[in-house]
């Protein structure tokens, strides 16, 4: 909020950004000390660097690897979620045999063809929509934030007004609804291992449809914050159980293919989101904006019921 005061009014808003990510460039410096996926190093050969991984894992665990030799074999057979999957075992040293280090990982094609089996049918499709109406909801959200920040804001033509007496408001109601993630994460926390994925992710959808349903009249601007805050905890909360959920639901050898594409397809709808919202609110039709949020966000709530399992208390596969 403080950077945001002091740099967009002379600088303007592509400075402000190139200032507020500037921080993301320390992470960098993380990236050389973080350790390696032992079933990565494993599916290239490398499995007695993968073994001094499992050992510094197992010694922060206070506790020691059982005895034997690591070897890799990517085995195929059918199981519940798709056609090909691969192992990592630890055999004792009498029986082990001749370290393959040839062993290959199943390709990017048969994991993305493995999306499509029976099995895993119907939970790709449902999460490639719970990733296009979270996205969607999250950011149009955030967008209804910047537009509604003075609560006696009335459709105008002239537009200019909303940058001049009430730009402290915008920011102080950004930084507060932006504050709303926090508790957002911690709904997610309390819920996820209660009640379970879908009936968190879908309660929280339902909820954020609840307390937008209000805006789609004039409010003052102590509620339209308020509703704003809460509706943000809400999709936060959703987003997080969603990622939580996504992972299990996928076994080892599809686990990053399918976590891949439906993330890389829910940014739709972060593209779609500033073209119907903002559309639709610059065009004087509030209550339409607000309609359709809602409507996505209860086709995404009910979307959750169909899905084949829930994973709460489940082994990762």
């Amino acid at each position: 909020m403080f950077l945001m005061q002091a740099v967009m009014p002379g600088l303007g808003w592509r400075w402000l950004l190139a200032l507020s990510s500037a921080p993301c460039f320390v992470l960098l410096i993380f990236f050389p000390p973080t350790p390696e996926s032992p079933r990565y190093l494993c599916s290239r050969g490398r499995t007695m660097d993968a073994t001094v991984i499992l050992e510094r894992i197992a010694r922060m665990n206070r506790g020691t690897l059982p005895p034997g030799i690591l070897i890799y074999t990517p085995e195929k057979h059918v199981d519940n979620n798709l056609g090909t999957s691969e192992t990592a075992l630890l055999i004792a040293e009498d029986n082990a045999g001749t370290e393959d280090d040839t062993s290959s990982k199943t390709s990017g094609i048969v994991a993305f063809q493995a999306l499509w089996s029976y099995d895993l049918l119907q939970s790709t499709f449902l999460l490639w929509f719970l990733y296009l109406a979270n996205y969607f909801a999250y950011y149009g959200v955030i967008l209804l934030t910047s537009e509604l920040s003075n609560g006696k804001r009335r459709c105008t033509s002239a537009r200019t007004h909303l940058m001049q007496p009430n730009s402290i408001n915008l920011y102080r109601d950004v930084l507060l609804t932006s504050l709303a993630e926090f508790p957002g994460l911690l709904l997610a926390a309390l819920l996820v291992d209660r009640i379970g994925r879908k009936t968190s992710m879908g309660g929280m959808l339902f909820m954020c449809g609840a307390f937008l349903a209000p805006l789609s009249v004039q409010l003052g601007e102590g509620l339209v914050t308020t509703l704003l805050f809460c509706a943000r905890t809400c999709i936060m909360g959703s987003f997080a159980v969603l990622y939580v959920y996504t992972p299990e639901l996928y076994s080892a050898s599809t686990r990053n293919t399918g976590v891949g594409i439906t993330s890389s397809l829910g940014r739709i709808g972060s593209i779609v989101s500033p073209l119907v919202t903002l559309g639709l609110l610059e065009s004087c039709h509030q209550k339409e904006a607000v309609f359709v949020m809602d409507l996505v966000l209860f086709l995404a709530g009910a979307t959750c019921a169909f899905f084949p399992r829930e994973t709460k208390g489940c082994q990762i596969q």
